[in-house]
């Protein structure tokens, strides 16, 4: 039976890196420490820093010299607290980058960095069919073909296209980026799971931060600069055969855990109300305008409040998610955020998060 885990080792924070091809562990007193970067708008990141050893017997490094890590090597990182294992973080990805130090007087070093799965996607261009189906189809078609999971795409409410244009040159990375924007949704990777999904930027957060409780520092920013009250979608309608108007306004994307009255804020902040015309677009349907006008007029309005938070480490804080910040004021800084990055570090001065959040709207 295993010792019980009692006193400070309740709070040791603790991490594992495997190769994913054959499950094997990386000596953990070889490695400094680990950073992981994750991002909704680009490939999640990793670095490790290895301690280096140099044989003198052999003259050799003990990592730099191992082809074991050498570019294109696929690794598994496991990061959490030995108290709970269970809610451990996980990144699968490959090595990219190496970069050996050679100090004079100290130990030489070595940090190795890395992509998540989704990076492998800016440099691929599967072709899939583009003809009678919906962008989830083809989000699950590209999952396939990059031997990822389509279990994290969604397709509710998608509408089916006679044909969707895929640019000359576009990899696989941009043609997903491009089509989850057109209709309001994100797109990233997680382990070997594809994302094309809705953002959950409407749901209650089941973490909370307080000011002189469990927040490091807390760094928001309110700018009215770019909002915009309503946008026009004007295009021609595959189904109808004719130019078709789609407008919508602030209320349109308003939410239940987003900003109290946000369109007074807008108009008292911005006095004549900002609109924006789209044209020249050609829709499958109305419900196609209309969703790309949803689209446009969250996007330009989601940068209202963001800001950055550290705190405790947290392996449970990924991008994706909404989180509670209150007591930073009875104003708009207080409610409910969106994770949009998270970068965790572990290493041997402890374990920290920090988020870059935006204001649910």
């Amino acid at each position: 039976m295993a010792d019980m885990i009692t006193g400070q080792e309740i709070y040791v924070p603790v991490f594992t890196v495997k190769w994913a091809d054959n499950n094997e562990i990386i000596p953990r007193d070889d490695i400094i420490g680990i950073e992981i970067d994750e991002d909704l708008e680009s490939p999640g990141m990793f670095k490790i820093s290895f301690n280096e050893q140099f044989d003198l017997a052999t003259q050799q490094f003990k990592w730099l010299d191992d082809m074991r890590i050498d570019p294109g090597t696929r690794l598994m990182i496991f990061f959490g607290y030995a108290s709970a294992p269970q809610e451990q973080g996980t990144m699968r990805g490959k090595i990219k980058a190496i970069s050996p130090g050679f100090l004079s007087g100290g130990s030489p070093v070595l940090t190795v960095e890395g992509y998540d799965l989704s990076h492998d996607l800016q440099k691929r261009q599967h072709k899939v069919k583009c003809d009678n189906v919906t962008y989830a189809d083809v989000a699950g078609e590209i999952a396939i073909k990059n031997d990822l999971s389509p279990e994290g795409v969604e397709s509710d409410k998608l509408m089916v296209h006679q044909k969707i244009e895929r640019k000359v040159d576009e990899m696989d990375y941009a043609f997903l980026q491009r089509l989850a924007k057109n209709i309001e949704f994100e797109f990233f990777v997680r382990d070997r799971t594809l994302y094309f999904r809705k953002p959950k930027d409407d749901h209650n957060a089941n973490v909370s931060f307080e000011f002189h409780k469990n927040i490091i520092s807390f760094n928001p920013r309110m700018s009215s600069s770019n909002l915009v009250f309503e946008v026009r979608v004007t295009a021609w309608s595959e189904k109808e055969k004719k130019a078709i108007s789609e407008v919508v306004q602030l209320k349109d994307i308003e939410s239940k855990v987003g900003v109290p009255d946000f369109s007074s804020i807008v108009e008292k902040a911005e006095g004549k109300l900002c609109k924006v015309k789209l044209e020249g677009r050609v829709v499958s349907s109305r419900e196609e305008a209309r969703v790309i006008a949803l689209s446009e007029l969250k996007r330009r309005n989601m940068g209202f409040i963001t800001g950055t938070l550290e705190c405790a480490g947290d392996p449970q804080l990924r991008p994706g998610m909404t989180v509670n910040i209150e007591k930073v004021g009875k104003g708009l800084f207080s409610g409910v955020y969106y994770v949009t990055k998270a970068r965790h570090v572990l290493g041997e001065s402890g374990y920290k998060t920090t988020l870059e959040v935006r204001r649910c709207l």
